[in-house]
């Protein structure tokens, strides 16, 4: 009995010994930090207190938490579901083994790092991380001065540390930056938990787009949403912003929006009174043009009578990366409306475009006009632009800007578009074939939208307006080397060279202008005779479907062909180049004329039958090059050289009016009692002016001069000892002369000359000389043009020629000599410094949105002459100074000014005066336009203060008064 209980007590001595040496027992593994830091950081109080158990056990079981162990480089750690590599490293709980080991706590491998020192508590389950800590677990990363994780409850939390160098602000470092994928949180104080993938947040900031989110407590859970309390969201970058969206709560939906409670604006700390009672916010996606949303209208009351308005209101569609749509539309009070669809659409290195189609129905604000139902009026416009890169055998591009004439005045703006009376359209598609062959197709549409009715019921509409719509399609073959197939060998006949060029037209034009076929006119009478009221005269129809078959009366289909030859030249006592010339064209026309005389008068029958006419011509040209040089001794210029290129060309066209050719018809009339013969065009018709078809041996020539001069360089160490400066570029005159004309045998003189003066002054000049004289028609009283004659103006006592037209153009521009030219261009608004190739692109298509602070100053100036006169009539003149600059005031405050004075009409052209100012997270800018050239548009002002971000882009102040707008809002 004794034994059993010695026995008894041994056994139980054994167990309770072996109890609380496993209960007072860990392991623990340290190690020293690196020689840049020998004292570890101190933890936040929060920290501590957190940590107060594992520092107890720590003391109790002797181990080392002053980080004076033994030498070593921070410890990396990775732990799996199933990872035995804490048995291995001295830990015997075979309970801690199997809990870490359990493969349903865990499902990616943990791997954490420490500048520090690393402590594993086996019996709490945890692992301290002192020191530029972090931890991976999948695409998550966390990142703080201190992180404990803990394999009991599958979480991780993470604690910034004071600064040991600053011990009286309590400044804290090392804050946990959170990242979750691509996104990225910093935050103060941080808790997650691995397997819900929930998070308690204290103190976050995190950008989303182009706005960041700061909140005091956060909870985060498993679907990536946020609850946020005590927030701000901002697109202002700074730390202290200059704004900010003050809400007690919001909701951040993953990756698409911000849903706010109620919540009011901030500005420089103010905030202001007046709060709304939600807010919705949303991501712009990363590969798309923006998020699907609506689109606020404006507001005011316009100038031509249609009333008040909401304008440009409706969604905007983001439908892919490629290709965005928004619809908006127009109501005023007086029942006018409009509705238009606009798309933008890029594919990386293939091609971008953007297309715009709008449509307005107007109605009179006057009530006697609508209820008879007179005064509405449709308004349409299609823009369409599409840019390809050039890549392939094939190229496919469109500018199109075809509108009514009214709609401009009505529906635009901006200022250069409500005054613009022109616009012109093309579609173009062009291919090759192999080496030699191309092919090309376009359609064109241009635009002359008329005047202005004075008729005070137009309502100050435009009338009149012209459109011109042609098709055009060419085929080609590139000049070939017929004997130099196989490569030449410098023989002169492997120059010879041959090709082929064939084009069609049909054109479209509600413009119709009768010819005048009276007998005075002609020299003989036809029995189908246009009215005398219309002859030469041009009768506008509107452009639309019931006047088509009108418009296509006077349509006519041209095809034209050539064959480009090049002839081998040659030299001529060394000096002389001589080039023979030799081509052949024709036209294919799809209707015909016939002519028959009745009674002493001519008949025209038109026949739909097609034909063609074609003409061949060959001579040769002549051209030299000497140089004249004036050496001079002066301090800097040595000499002044001057270059002179006379050319001569002869050209013979044979005579195509004989009966062989087909291509005139020759007709006997008799006329005050002579018999007269006349040749008349089968494809051109009569009175249109055009060549007859006879025999022309013409002789062009031309001289062009050139000056420069040779100077010495002003430094010694120059490595050139002369530099040449151009005096004048060009300086030539022209014309030819017509051996065969039966009168009127030289052309007029033409004068150009172009030049740069100095370095920073540009001339062009013109002039066109008539060397003929004019004769005055007694019969006309007043300004008149007169008759011109076969006589020389020199021998009519009217000078050497007579000036029909003069013109010049002088130009400057500076700048300083530091401004950076080679600087990118400006980003976009929003602010970020890095600008994308799309972007580049945008701004590059559109500079007028952008200002470009790099350049402090920059001044450019264009004096304008003009002078125009036919014959004896009184000239006209054209003579304004433009002036363009703009003045950087600070780093981000500039001033530009554009203005002038038309010295004709003796009154300032378009001025207007624009102020941009960069408030780093807005932006402000004021433009007046004191004179605008017309009483309706004079002192037009606006001023926006808006956020740059386009996210918040509604978030603005603006005031204005224009030409389009009453209310001056």
């Amino acid at each position: 009995m004794l034994e059993l209980k010695r026995k008894a007590i041994i056994i139980s001595s054994v167990v309770a010994a072996f109890l609380i040496f496993s209960t007072v027992s860990c392991v623990q593994q340290r190690t020293k930090r690196t020689g840049k830091n020998q004292g570890k950081p101190n933890v936040t109080t929060s920290a501590k207190q957190t940590a107060d158990s594992l520092l107890a056990v720590k003391k109790q079981s002797g181990a080392d938490t002053t980080g004076a162990g033994k030498n070593a480089t921070s410890i990396n750690g990775a732990v799996t579901p199933g990872d035995t590599s804490l048995t291995n490293r001295g830990l015997t709980d075979s309970t801690a083994v199997d809990s870490l080991s359990n493969p349903d706590d865990l499902q990616n491998a943990v791997q954490y790092t420490a500048e520090d020192s690393t402590i594993m508590d086996a019996v709490l389950k945890q692992v301290h991380l002192y020191g530029n800590a972090e931890v991976t677990y999948g695409t998550i990363n966390l990142k703080a001065a201190y992180i404990r994780l803990n394999w009991v409850t599958n979480e991780v939390y993470a604690i910034g540390t004071t600064d040991p160098a600053d011990s009286t602000s309590k400044k804290t470092i090392g804050d946990p930056v959170f990242q979750d994928g691509p996104e990225t949180y910093n935050t103060k104080e941080i808790r997650y938990n691995f397997k819900s993938k929930k998070a308690l947040i204290q103190g976050i900031v995190t950008q989303e787009g182009d706005g960041n989110i700061r909140g005091e407590k956060v909870k985060k859970d498993a679907e990536g949403n946020f609850y946020i309390r005590h927030s701000m969201y901002t697109t202002c970058n700074l730390t202290h912003p200059h704004y900010y969206i003050n809400a007690p709560k919001i909701k951040m939906v993953n990756k698409k929006q911000v849903i706010s409670g109620p919540f009011n604006l901030v500005i420089s700390d103010v905030p202001l009174p007046i709060a709304l009672p939600f807010g919705f916010f949303p991501f712009p996606k990363k590969k798309e043009n923006g998020t699907s949303g609506i689109l606020f209208p404006t507001y005011g009351e316009e100038p031509n009578g249609r009333g008040f308005y909401l304008r440009e209101g409706g969604y905007y569609f983001a439908i892919s990366e490629y290709i965005n749509a928004s619809v908006t539309g127009q109501i005023y009070s007086t029942g006018s409306w409009g509705l238009g669809v606009a798309s933008t659409y890029s594919r990386r290195y293939q091609y971008n475009g953007n297309l715009a189609l709008r449509f307005n129905k107007n109605k009179s604000s006057d009530e006697v006009d609508r209820d008879l139902g007179r005064g509405q009026t449709n308004d349409f416009s299609i823009v369409w632009s599409h840019a390809p890169r050039p890549r392939g055998n094939s190229q496919f591009s469109a500018n199109v800007n075809v509108s009514s004439n009214s709609y401009n005045q009505l529906q635009e703006f901006e200022t250069n578009k409500y005054i613009s009376n022109v616009a012109s359209s093309s579609v173009q598609y062009n291919r090759t074939f192999g080496q030699f062959m191309r092919a090309a197709g376009s359609l064109r549409v241009n635009q002359n939208f008329g005047q202005v009715d004075p008729d005070p019921a137009s309502n100050g509409r435009k009338k009149d307006g012209k459109t011109n719509v042609s098709t055009d399609f060419s085929f080609g073959v590139n000049q070939i080397a017929p004997f130099a197939l196989k490569g030449g060998r410098g023989r002169w006949y492997e120059s010879f060279r041959l090709g082929l060029d064939f084009s069609g037209n049909y054109a479209l034009t509600n413009s119709l202008t009768a010819i005048d076929t009276s007998s005075s006119s002609l020299g003989f009478s036809i029995i189908n005779e246009v009215d005398p009221a219309r002859a030469n005269k041009t009768k506008i129809v509107a452009f639309n479907m019931a006047n088509l078959p009108e418009m296509l009366k006077d349509a006519q289909f041209t095809g034209r062909y050539s064959l480009p030859i090049s002839l081998p030249n040659f030299k001529v006592l060394r000096f002389v180049n001589v080039t023979p010339s030799l081509s052949l064209q024709g036209e294919v026309f799809t209707k015909q004329y016939a002519y028959s005389v009745e009674r002493n008068q001519v008949r025209i029958d038109t026949l739909r039958q097609a034909g063609t006419e074609y003409s061949y011509n060959f001579g040769a040209g002549v051209n030299t090059r000497f140089y004249g040089t004036f050496f001079v001794k002066g301090k800097r210029l040595e000499a002044i050289r001057h270059t002179v290129i006379p050319s001569l060309s002869f050209t013979y066209t044979p005579d195509f009016t004989g009966d062989a050719f087909g291509f005139y018809q020759k007709v006997n009339i008799k006329n005050r009692g002579l018999d007269r013969e006349f040749s008349l065009s089968r494809f051109r018709g009569i009175g249109t002016g055009v060549s007859n078809g006879r025999a022309s041996s013409v002789i062009s020539f031309s001289l062009n001069n050139s000056f420069e001069m040779k100077l010495k360089t002003k430094s010694d160490t120059a490595a050139q000892q002369f530099e040449k400066v151009s005096l004048l570029d060009n300086l030539s005159l022209g014309g030819n002369y017509n051996l065969l004309a039966d009168s009127l045998n030289l052309s007029n003189i033409t004068v150009n000359a172009n030049a740069r003066i100095g370095k920073n002054l540009n001339l062009n000049f013109n002039m066109n000389l008539d060397p003929y004289a004019y004769e005055a028609n007694p019969r006309v009283l007043g300004n008149q043009v007169g008759t011109r004659v076969n006589k020389y103006a020199i021998t009519q006592g009217q000078g050497l020629a007579n000036l029909q037209n003069l013109g010049f153009t002088l130009g400057t521009s500076f700048a300083p000599k530091s401004s950076d030219k080679t600087k990118p261009v400006p980003p976009a608004a929003n602010g970020n410094p890095t600008v994308t190739e799309e972007q580049r692109e945008f701004i590059a298509q559109n500079p007028e949105l952008y200002v470009d602070f790099n350049i402090p100053w920059n001044v450019s100036l264009n004096y304008n002459f003009g002078l125009t006169k036919s014959g004896l009539s009184n000239a006209q003149l054209i003579q304004a100074i433009q002036v363009t600059g703009d003045l950087s005031l600070s780093k981000n405050f500039k001033v530009s000014v554009n203005s002038g004075f038309d010295f004709t009409a003796f009154e300032p052209t378009i001025t207007s005066l624009t102020l941009y100012r960069d408030l780093h997270c807005w932006d402000m800018s004021f433009s007046w336009t004191p004179f605008a050239g017309s009483a309706s548009r004079v002192s037009n002002y606006n001023f926006t203060l808006k956020v740059k971000s386009a996210i918040l882009q509604d978030l603005k102040v603006t005031r204005r008064r224009s030409f389009y707008d009453r209310s001056a809002y």
